[in-house]
């Protein structure tokens, strides 16, 4: 697991910065890599990941009807794919209704946001690979530079994606679609 302070410093030495000892808030560097990283962490973790998502998540309407989001959620949606249910500012909005107000729970799915340091290794390290890229294209502008900072992100980006799918344990025979993919046992009748 990374630290937010070692994760900055990767983003440093990838672009050929000092590293930074302490957290030093407004420190020139160390803050533009700071905003960097908690940009690309939310562009990571919006895509939704085995950790930050919440399958079937319950909840009900408060005293006046609304559904209230909490502010961790990055992107919400109805599990039942016959009701059109979005997120319009801090709550819920069912757009076939037209309405915020709600009489009964609801079941939803959620993505929620999660500190850079909250994050499993594998995701870190692919939010570190999108920030070194991005900062390395907003503060230093090198084409050789970039071409290393792509390479180190199509990495982590690949070892990511690999690490989720152990986790998730996806299997292209899971799918409901594919089934008549999946292969017959035939007995031999004597």
């Amino acid at each position: 697991m990374l630290t937010r302070l070692q994760a900055i410093n990767q983003i440093l030495v990838a672009v050929g910065e000092q590293v930074i000892l302490v957290e030093v808030a407004g420190a020139g560097d160390y803050a533009n890599a700071g905003a960097v990283l908690d940009a690309e962490t939310i562009k990571v973790l919006a895509k939704g990941w085995d950790f930050n998502t919440d399958n079937g998540w319950k909840t009900g309407p408060d005293s006046d009807g609304h559904v209230l989001i909490p502010a961790s959620v990055l992107h919400v949606a109805s599990s039942d794919p016959n009701r059109n249910i979005v997120q319009r500012g801090d709550r819920l909005y069912d757009v076939d209704r037209k309405s915020d107000e709600f009489d009964a729970d609801l079941e939803v799915n959620l993505i929620r946001s999660f500190a850079f340091e909250d994050c499993p290794y594998h995701v870190q390290r692919e939010v570190v690979g999108r920030a070194i890229k991005a900062y390395q294209r907003s503060y230093v502008g090198s084409s050789q530079l970039d071409q290393f900072a792509q390479e180190e992100q199509y990495e982590a980006q690949g070892d990511a994606r690999d690490a989720e799918s152990v986790i998730d344990d996806f299997n292209m025979l899971d799918n409901p679609d594919l089934y008549y993919l999946r292969r017959r046992v035939h007995r031999r009748l004597v």
